[in-house]
């Protein structure tokens, strides 16, 4: 990936800050010393500032999503990253599985259909002990 500088990405885009997409030191994870900057156009710089803001809808919605958000700034722009990542990831593991799928053989899904009927089976018998 090739770097811009201010006045290439300001022509391209039109006006933006700069947001430093600091990976810090977290209780519990590896600390990381890579920091990247990510170019906000107007709307985002207005979302930032909509999450910083404790009682917005934004910022409840990514408190529901994340269970730790913090306060500084920083920690913010960390959390809505870990909600996006965390969509991705759900996302390509939905991909996996349709990819998965749409490769079985009749006789795999025949067997998969007749593993999870007796699973529920098994399970309805326990139920009603």
């Amino acid at each position: 990936m090739t770097q811009m500088d201010d006045s290439n990405h300001e022509s391209l885009h039109g006006s933006f800050r700069a947001c430093n997409m600091g990976v810090m030191s977290i209780p519990g994870a590896h600390t990381v010393s890579k920091r990247e900057n990510l170019p906000l156009l107007p709307d985002e710089v207005d979302l930032v500032e909509r999450l910083m803001t404790p009682e917005s809808p934004e910022r409840i919605a990514l408190e529901n999503l994340v269970p730790e958000v913090g306060t500084s700034k920083a920690a913010v722009l960390r959390a809505a990253f870990h909600a996006g990542i965390d969509n991705v990831r759900a996302q390509a593991l939905d991909e996996s599985y349709r990819r998965m799928a749409a490769e079985m053989t009749d006789t795999e899904h025949a067997e998969r259909r007749a593993h999870t009927s007796a699973r529920r089976e098994r399970l309805a018998a326990r139920n009603d002990e």
